[in-house]
């Protein structure tokens, strides 16, 4: 008999819908912005999207802002995974699939900032590219397949950028979210969110030599790291999650030990991005 223990009884499906409203808003905006942009001169096309292109300003921001909502509330809702104790209801194979979305849209995210072509974008894929080359044979093969940006620019980052988030938009409305739900009463209101807030807020581009070395807001953890451990560590530390994660699901028996380590790595993450913030 498998083991099952005493379940929560409810996940909240409105952090999903949220997740997957806000990713729908942000591959529609994304789609307007790809007929101007083009990555051998990313930052200047960006510059004149917003310059001559009619609302070229509100459909970057908005593109931002639902990005970030999608990949915070994805998040939150593969926590309350974990609260749920969904690892006992499902197979090794969903959980896992579960867990890769959530590092799909965190390179969907980074990618983004990489592709805005300024002083936050270069110093985030000067990071990433260092990360990846500081192991031999594992790093430089992701670092060949899914940035090689000294060798192709911003070309292999954009055509990953946009397979991804189709392939991603198609796993999430065919197989976990139909899309016939979104358009529903509360779900559709949900889109709103991003809207307004790119109405009221602007996510500026940042010219080099006007804003501080700092990368992503969800990076900056690694960032702060990488001025006390060496780049191999810090490299094991983020490779690490999916296999914690994963843990979950193999070892259910040991969920208490996994819970706690689990906790612990987030914590440590947490703390490394504070002290970013707080000591940059």
């Amino acid at each position: 008999m498998p083991y099952l223990p005493n379940l929560p009884k409810r996940l909240y499906p409105e952090v999903a819908y949220f997740s997957a409203s806000s990713f729908l808003v942000c591959i529609l905006s994304g789609m307007v912005l790809s007929f101007h942009y083009f990555p051998e001169k990313a930052l200047q096309s960006l510059v004149t999207l917003e310059a001559t292109v009619p609302f070229g300003r509100f459909f970057r921001s908005l593109h931002y802002f639902s990005a970030q909502i999608a990949l915070i509330s994805l998040f939150l809702h593969l926590l309350d995974s974990l609260r749920l104790k969904v690892y006992f209801l499902k197979s090794g194979v969903s959980w896992f699939f579960l867990g890769l979305s959530l590092f799909v849209m965190l390179y969907l995210c980074f990618t983004g900032y990489l592709l805005r072509g300024d002083e936050v974008g270069e110093l985030a894929g000067a990071i990433a590219d260092s990360l990846t080359k500081s192991f031999t044979i594992l790093g430089l093969a992701l670092n060949k397949l899914f940035f090689a940006i000294p060798e192709t620019g911003l070309h292999r980052v954009y055509l990953w950028h946009i397979f991804l988030s189709f392939l991603t938009a198609c796993g999430i409305f065919i197989f976990h979210v139909p899309f016939k739900r979104l358009i529903r009463f509360p779900q559709a209101s949900y889109a709103l969110v991003p809207v307004v807030l790119a109405l009221i807020y602007y996510p500026p581009l940042k010219p080099f030599g006007e804003v501080e070395a700092r990368g992503p807001w969800f990076f900056v953890g690694a960032q702060s790291m990488l001025k006390v451990f060496p780049q191999e560590f810090v490299f094991l530390y983020l490779l690490f999650f999916p296999f914690l994660y994963q843990a979950f699901s193999s070892f259910r028996r040991h969920e208490k030990l996994i819970l706690a380590i689990f906790i612990s790595y987030l914590l440590i993450y947490f703390v490394f991005s504070f002290l970013w913030f707080a000591f940059p």
